[in-house]
């Protein structure tokens, strides 16, 4: 399942230089809305929703996202592995996910139409994506849970995404 204002953009999806957001089952449709309003902060950028994410039709997509799903390219798998393997084509697979070995994003070498994994909120991304991954990275925080809403995880991104685009750099 696909979705995206101009149809002939859909099929170019993974092959197009723009970065991706894959949702990895995300719980909470509200969450889902909010990806897609960041995405289109930062166009071109595409949403790939997995497994028990909500897509756009519903009334919590289009209404938190303020009608972006019709403007961001997306496409639906029935998992995240089979999502990272049609992303991957040239491109560079991240998990944003806090592991031993993740890299802060400000410090973060990664191209800009990268892939960026964005975990389950209660469950994270699952192991056998992880391995699929390059780069792992991570969202420093001084707070005490060490745990960032999903949606939030994806504006930061963006924010870092859009720096690097206006300033021509990769990281500080």
């Amino acid at each position: 399942m696909t979705g995206y204002a101009d149809v002939n953009r859909i099929g170019t999806m993974f092959t197009e230089r723009f970065p991706l957001f894959v949702l990895d089952s995300l719980r909470s449709a509200f969450n889902v809305g909010s990806v897609f309003r960041t995405a289109e902060s930062i166009a071109p950028s595409g949403v790939i929703l997995t497994g028990i994410s909500a897509r756009p039709g519903g009334r919590k997509v289009g209404r938190t996202s303020r009608g972006t799903h019709g403007l961001v390219p997306w496409r639906w798998f029935p998992s995240a592995t089979e999502a990272v393997q049609h992303a991957q084509c040239g491109r560079m697979i991240i998990a944003v996910e806090n592991t031993l070995d993740a890299v802060p994003l400000h410090l973060a070498d990664f191209p800009l139409d990268a892939a960026f994994v964005l975990g389950n909120e209660a469950d994270g991304i699952s192991d056998e994506v992880l391995e699929m991954c390059q780069l792992k990275i991570i969202i420093p925080q001084s707070g005490r849970r060490g745990c960032i809403n999903v949606s939030s995880t994806a504006a930061m991104i963006a924010w870092e995404i859009q720096r690097r685009r206006l300033t021509g750099g990769n990281h500080v």
